[in-house]
């Protein structure tokens, strides 16, 4: 998922709100079930966006913040905050391993690797 740019920052919208709505509604169409579910991208949020909060109605919880990453940008970026990068699963996920990487560095963006089972 790519999130909406906004030059006025990440912080939450009436536009972000709509996008986390509508993107939400968008998973409960094509989900079947219980089924395991993984949701990463550039969201252009802050941690505890309401992004969050429609995401989690879903089951969803982010491993970034969770994990205690503290960023998810490349030496390519230097502005505040280094956020922009989310990973989420439900509990069906087993995750194995998850890591925002940082080496090596092809995008002001660092990649996610998730192992799972």
């Amino acid at each position: 998922m790519h999130g909406l740019r906004d030059i006025g920052g990440k912080g939450d919208t009436p536009a972000r709100r709509a996008q986390a709505d509508a993107l939400v509604k968008l998973i409960r169409q094509v989900r079947k079930g219980d089924e395991r579910l993984v949701v990463c991208g550039d969201f252009n949020v802050l941690p505890g966006s309401v992004t969050f909060d429609a995401l989690s109605t879903l089951g969803l919880s982010d491993l970034i913040t969770a994990r205690g990453h503290r960023d998810t940008r490349t030496s390519y970026y230097g502005k505040e905050p280094r956020f922009a990068d989310y990973m989420l699963v439900t509990p069906a996920v087993e995750v194995i391993a998850f890591d925002a990487v940082t080496e090596p560095e092809v995008s002001d963006h660092r990649a996610l690797l998730l192992d799972l089972r």
